[in-house]
């Protein structure tokens, strides 16, 4: 999982830190940069995958301004400064650093320098950039050969050994780091989630959702008790009996068809309500071995009744920790909230602002924070939210 990130000159974002869990829930409000945060992230899991090309960044659900804006823009001092994001992931003392940096002129891409940094056994502070085992051997050859003496003496010292223990070291975090690279921020749209032929130009789902149709027919096939999970998610919204993903040559293969308990015959997804559509999919989402480990919904909230997106954010969590999955979620919708244990330490609640200079920051909201009625019952997250307890919401209104 993605532990903490640090970022630096990133469009509203010129200087953050966060710790993160297994499922973090971002408000704010709208401008805040609830969305430059997941931004972030992606852009750091494209530098991983050597892929900062704007079409690249576009269907990793960034928006691709010009190169000065996506750096902070709050001083003039800054504006051709590189962008530094710094990731840590699983293993404790260890991270990388993605340096960004672009020429200003119109057709050129991002360029990344990436340095890894980790502790030995001593608690030493070690270093890898991208030509470690050149930079490592010259240094150590330098400092420990004499005049006339030969590599052999590199193995009396035991050099190799150490840069086998320390390349070792790398090779495993360049394991735990891989679920970056598949990091996308969906922000499903109704129009793509109804024609469900349609592909998005990453696999297995697009940012708005194309290709659902494809994968819940795999997950069908290939993962039966996973479909049971999304069926238990489903039966949340009261109308809902059944769908048919079985393939029969009397259906065409573009059709999904739903059962309403209250009617004789089944309708298609092109009938119905949004709401459902993105419940379907948030959980596909999660239950599928062929989506990312890690990945955001900017707008959970989307076209879903209160009552159920605090119902389906609690169900959603729940999800998450039986498949491993790590979520990023941004929401306006203050009855998400009440989806969320803030007991649960791997369950994060971020409040997004704007300082005086308009820099985005950030405050993690925790459980010792939660409000209290006057005979000691907890508040609420929701009621907290509305009543400017929490923050995230607009002041002056």
């Amino acid at each position: 999982m993605l532990t903490a990130i640090e970022i630096n000159n990133f469009k509203s974002a010129e200087k953050l830190h966060l710790d993160f869990g297994r499922v973090n829930v971002f408000i704010g409000e709208n401008g805040s940069g609830k969305s430059t945060i997941l931004e972030a992230i992606s852009f750091a899991a494209a530098a991983q995958s050597d892929r900062l090309d704007t079409e690249f960044l576009e269907n990793r659900g960034i928006r691709v301004p010009s190169p000065k804006f996506m750096r902070s823009n709050f001083s003039a001092d800054t504006v051709d400064e590189p962008i530094e994001i710094k990731v840590s992931m699983g293993t404790q003392g260890v991270s990388r650093v993605f340096t960004m940096s672009h020429s200003g002129e119109t057709y050129d891409e991002w360029g990344v320098e990436i340095t890894t940094r980790f502790k030995n056994k001593d608690q030493e502070k070690l270093t890898i950039t991208q030509n470690f085992a050149i930079e490592k051997l010259r240094e150590v050859i330098e400092q420990n050969l004499n005049p006339g003496e030969s590599i052999v003496e590199l193995k009396r010292l035991g050099t190799f050994e150490q840069l086998g223990k320390i390349n070792s070291q790398a090779q495993k975090f360049e394991s735990e780091l891989s679920p970056l690279k598949g990091f996308v921020i969906y922000s499903p749209q109704n129009k793509q989630l109804r024609n469900l032929t349609e592909e998005g130009s990453i696999r297995p789902v697009g940012i708005h959702g194309e290709g659902l149709f494809k994968l819940l027919r795999e997950i069908h096939t290939k993962q039966p008790d996973a479909l049971a999970d999304i069926e238990a998610g489903l039966s949340l919204i009261g109308w809902y009996q059944s769908m048919d993903l079985d393939s029969e040559p009397e259906l065409p293969e573009d059709e999904l068809f739903i059962q309403d308990q209250y009617l004789s015959a089944p309708f298609t997804q092109r009938s119905a309500n949004e709401g459902f559509l993105y419940v379907l999919f948030y959980m596909a989402l999660i239950v599928s071995k062929d989506t990312p480990k890690i990945f955001a919904i900017d707008n959970i909230d989307a076209a879903l009744n209160p009552k159920l997106c605090a119902k389906i954010t609690s169900y959603l969590v729940e999800l998450a920790k039986k498949y491993d999955k790590q979520l990023f979620l941004t929401t306006q919708n203050p009855a998400t909230l009440d989806g969320i244990d803030l007991f649960d330490e791997a369950q994060k609640l971020f409040v997004v602002s704007r300082k005086r200079r308009g820099q985005t920051t950030t405050s993690e909201f925790t459980a010792d924070k939660m409000p209290k009625k006057d005979n000691g019952e907890t508040i609420m997250l929701s009621e907290a939210m509305i009543r400017g307890y929490i923050g995230g919401i607009p002041k002056g209104f």
